[in-house]
């Protein structure tokens, strides 16, 4: 979030002493304003109902008109923007959320530096006001995101608001409780923000070493301790996974370790992400359409970055460990090779089928890595399986895991905050899939059911007893299509805030 900015605010005043802003008022496909509309004054209520009546806006969601105050106005705003909200009955969270980042992007698109919301002073199918202003909130910062740091300034740059304020008027026995929740709002997208900044960038640029410089810069002013292992302290634990993935790159693995330990004798929480910095296929090279589209392939690792930032910044009373292992996947000389067979740090021999299967084989060891903290719960995500795309789509990411307390948990927390996650069945027949002839297990399990046996590979490496979920993301930590309105193209920081919202629920 940086250049084109968003101001939150949230204001319990009178309306009719707001200057020189801009009001904005909901409207639904019935032809209806929102209730509060009647506190604006006889001039701008007859004037939006004659405007509904005439069909200038249908109401639909996400539609926007932008027209002049009436003179004769009590109010001292200038503009009124009329905001489409769709059929009442119908509005959700999600909707909310998608509501707010059109309302930012109508200013964007209006170049309004300032603008007064009515709509958290009624109720919107059922939502109240401070959690109808929680969720546009969240819409509008996460949609004001941009990732400029490769492009040059332009001049027309100059004339644009450098920065949009957005007020939100409450009752006044909302306005405490709301500012709490905005407050809260602004350190998850800041932290969504850093996910999506670090999957944002390119191969070049991000490495595993960078990644480590990055992350710690990030990191450095908040409580949360940073450890690294580097290709020496792997090799002497026996990493070899993740070693044999980063072989054929000049820039060698690491394994990044960070606690967040403020919840005193509270379980702790480990949360694992694997950060493939570029994924070229190894010597299983990808076809050359859109390889470059795998410098997202470290998105998990960048979510538990965001997640850890966000915790701290918010002093959340937990303990949480964040692990991430990161390589380069690249074809050389020194590269691992179809057929080879690796032992990994868990004692556990690997047939390495095909390289381009490498992402399991980083987590390997670092789910290994994360028992040795003895985690009351593990949680993995990962850009893992492209057959997770082909089942699940863009919409939602796939789950599996050892523990249905934990999986529906994580499902019901998903549905609430909108990084939405769908389980998949793990049977004991999948398992068969992965065993090798020459090895314990080989690291794929042929072209059926590709994300579950992906599953099943990590399910080796935590222990039966521990209660474990491994989040498939590969469909949702990119939107190249943008299609939603708070999803700029690119990284979408997936996984940061059901990760926020988890624990808020289960750990505070």
């Amino acid at each position: 979030m940086k250049d084109q900015q968003v101001n939150i605010n949230i204001s319990g005043g009178a309306i009719e002493k707001w200057r020189g802003s801009t009001l904005a008022i909901a409207v639904n496909n019935d032809g209806k304003a929102q209730k509060s509309l009647s506190l604006c004054g006889e001039p701008v209520k007859n004037e939006v109902q004659r405007l509904l009546k005439d069909r200038w806006i249908s109401g639909k969601a996400g539609e926007t008109l932008l027209v002049p105050v009436p003179a004769d106005s009590v109010v001292l705003a200038q503009r009124v923007l009329l905001v489409g909200v769709g059929e009442t009955k119908k509005i959700t969270p999600e909707g909310l959320r998608a509501l707010g980042a059109q309302l930012y992007l109508a200013c964007k698109k209006h170049n309004i530096s300032s603008i007064n919301a009515l709509f958290a002073l009624d109720k919107h199918n059922g939502i109240k006001g401070v959690n109808v202003i929680e969720l546009m909130a969240e819409g509008a910062l996460l949609s004001s995101y941009k990732f400029e740091a490769f492009q040059s300034k332009k001049d027309d740059d100059k004339k644009k608001p450098t920065s949009i304020k957005i007020t939100f008027a409450s009752k006044k026995e909302d306005t405490s409780s709301a500012k709490k929740l905005l407050s809260k709002v602004e350190k998850i997208c800041r932290g969504v923000a850093l996910a999506r900044d670090l999957g944002n960038q390119p191969g070049n640029v991000l490495n595993p070493e960078t990644l480590v410089e990055q992350a710690s810069k990030a990191l450095e002013d908040l409580p949360v301790k940073i450890s690294v292992l580097n290709e020496k302290a792997l090799t002497k634990k026996g990493m070899n996974g993740i070693l044999a993935v980063g072989q054929g790159s000049a820039t060698p693995p690491r394994m990044i370790t960070m606690e967040y330990r403020k919840g005193g004798d509270r379980p702790l929480l480990a949360v694992v992400g694997k950060a493939i910095t570029f994924d070229s296929g190894g010597i299983s090279i990808k076809p050359s359409n859109k390889m470059e589209e795998m410098k997202f392939d470290m998105c998990g690792g960048a979510a538990v970055f965001g997640f850890m930032q966000a915790i701290a910044e918010m002093k959340l009373p937990i303990n949480v460990v964040g692990i991430v292992p990161a390589a380069e996947n690249l074809p050389s000389s020194s590269a691992q090779r179809p057929g080879d067979i690796i032992k990994t740090g868990k004692g556990v021999f690997v047939e390495v089928i095909n390289t381009d299967a490498e992402g399991r084989l980083i987590l390997a060891d670092a789910l290994h890595h994360a028992e040795s903290f003895n985690p009351a719960a593990i949680i993995d995500f990962a850009t893992l399986t492209g057959a997770c795309v082909v089942a699940l789509g863009k919409h939602c990411s796939g789950m599996m895991g050892n523990d249905d307390k934990l999986l529906e948990a994580l499902k019901q927390v998903g549905e609430d905050c909108g990084d939405r996650v769908w389980p998949l069945p793990m049977f004991d027949d999948y398992q068969e899939q992965i065993k090798s002839t020459v090895a314990d297990i080989k690291n794929v399990g042929g072209p059926g059911g590709g994300t579950i046996t992906a599953g099943c590979f990590l399910s080796r490496f935590v222990e039966d007893s521990r209660p474990w979920a491994h989040i498939d993301i590969a469909g949702t930590a990119w939107d190249m299509g943008s299609s939603k309105p708070h999803f700029p193209k690119g990284a979408t920081g997936v996984g940061v805030r059901l990760l926020c919202s988890y624990v808020e629920k289960n750990f505070v």
